[in-house]
């Protein structure tokens, strides 16, 4: 019973999702209005009570249901009503300023390359700037995030498109039209901490000729002391004949 509860709350929740504000989600459909499961998972598991749904989950409505209101295909999946989709046109005026993050690794080959896309066929951009970092750390959760100034990319010919909400997104983001926090510095190799010499267990025998050791010390400075007493006792002689 619980199950059937669940999987018509995920129905629900999905044909909102894929068949009316993707955005919402930070989600961008392709042009057949399919999107990775496994890159919907991550949006989902974002939800609140969302974070034990799986692939599974959804291959058992199509099961279940007698009239499923998803469709799958080679790893993606989409809603069988799309008509309440956002369309996907050009935006001749898109905001001043654009947000996107990259995978922390990619940094500097992004300041160098200017920005492609990854996930998507698009570079996906947010004029939200929480909306931004909250797709980006799907990815990293060490995402930088950049600032793309959009009057120098339309002088660089970047057409840009709306995506529904504050979602925008463009073919290449180039070089020189965004900003963002300086590369963190490379450890030198000099700069390497030293490990301590691991302590090597001692060999057989070294115990015994510590003890040895300490043997031959003790006889010397019983040796010494002998020496000192008998210099003391000659000096007395010498003093008085009678001291024996």
């Amino acid at each position: 019973m619980k199950t059937d509860i669940t999987l018509r709350r995920l129905s629900k929740l999905l044909l909102y999702i894929l068949g009316r504000r993707p955005y919402e989600f930070g989600l961008v459909l392709d042009e057949n209005g399919f999107v990775s499961m496994k890159v919907l998972l991550k949006a989902i598991w974002e939800e609140k009570d969302w974070k034990f749904i799986r692939e599974a989950h959804f291959h058992e409505l199509l099961l279940r249901e007698p009239e499923p209101q998803i469709e799958i295909a080679e790893g993606r999946i989409r809603s069988v009503d799309r008509s309440h989709l956002p369309k996907h046109t050009i935006s001749p005026d898109p905001p001043k300023l654009l947000y996107v993050c990259v995978r922390q690794k990619a940094h500097a080959h992004v300041l160098e390359k200017g920005i492609s896309p990854s996930a998507y066929s698009r570079v996906v951009l947010s004029s939200d700037r929480d909306m931004a970092l909250r797709m980006g750390r799907r990815n990293d959760p060490k995402a930088v995030l950049l600032s793309v100034f959009c009057n120098k990319c339309k002088e660089q010919g970047v057409i840009f498109y709306q995506a529904g909400g504050s979602l925008v997104t463009a073919e290449h983001i180039p070089a020189r039209c965004f900003t963002g926090p300086a590369l963190a510095p490379e450890k030198e190799p000099g700069d390497q901490v030293a490990e301590p010499s691991p302590q090597h267990p001692k060999t057989p025998g070294s115990f015994t000729l510590e003890i040895q050791n300490e043997k031959l010390v003790s006889q010397k400075i019983k040796g010494r002391k002998k020496e000192i007493v008998w210099k003391k006792n000659r000096k007395r002689l010498l003093r008085n004949p009678d001291y024996l």
